[in-house]
């Protein structure tokens, strides 16, 4: 008998998240582009951010098409390469100059706040590393876009996958990171909520079955 799925959420209705859904508009652009293997993982976050934030695009392939212009701001790469703007140490330097005088110049200052202001639309890639490094050869023209990283992002909650280095941070706790410092008034605990039922759907479905056999010899 085949499984019946739900049609908000797409999963099978044992597994049905939609209680968990609380979908909230994404508040500046976003394409993730993930190669067509990530996307036939179960365990993929994409999904979820498809629920979470419902107008952001996506995209399966290898070869990509690139993104029109956008009207404010240009598209940037969140990927950590070595010339990319850490968001991390962008933003707290601009905390400390707005509370403390005198701590930076004034030419510092402005040149932070026009990086933040060029950031129009971001786009991520999703997949394991040797799959995104793949998908920069295969698509020379994400190597022209300027680049953002972050290095102070929470402990992950995505406890069911690892990376080459031990536990991975998700694309949707990535994301969800991405978008609360450049947009502070963005609620990220709707995404990790959802996130987390579906973590715990896994661990549930991995956790072997106690026996209830009270025989006695």
């Amino acid at each position: 008998m085949s499984r019946v799925y739900c049609c908000a959420c797409q999963l099978p209705h044992a597994t049905c998240l939609c209680a968990h859904v609380h979908p909230q508009p994404c508040p500046m652009p976003i394409i993730i582009y993930q190669h067509p293997l990530e996307a036939k993982h179960a365990k993929s976050t994409v999904p979820l951010l498809r629920l979470g934030l419902p107008n952001i695009g996506i995209e399966v392939g290898e070869q990509l098409t690139p993104p029109t212009a956008l009207k404010a701001g240009d598209w940037w790469l969140l990927y950590p390469d070595a010339n990319a703007v850490d968001l991390d140490k962008l933003c707290s330097k601009q905390l400390r100059a707005i509370f403390s005088e005198n701590t930076q110049s004034k030419s510092v200052q402005e040149k932070n706040l026009q990086a933040k202001k060029q950031i129009g639309g971001l786009i991520v890639l999703d997949g394991t590393w040797r799959k995104t490094r793949l998908l920069l050869h295969l698509n020379p023209w994400l190597m022209d876009l300027p680049k953002l990283t972050f290095s102070q992002a929470p402990k992950s909650g995505y406890a069911i996958r690892k990376g080459p280095g031990g536990q991975a941070l998700s694309t949707l706790e990535s994301v969800s990171h991405v978008l609360n410092r450049l947009c502070p008034e963005f609620l990220t605990a709707p995404l990790h909520a959802l996130l987390a039922a579906r973590v715990r759907q896994f661990q549930v479905q991995s956790t072997p079955a106690t026996s209830t056999d009270t025989t006695k010899n």
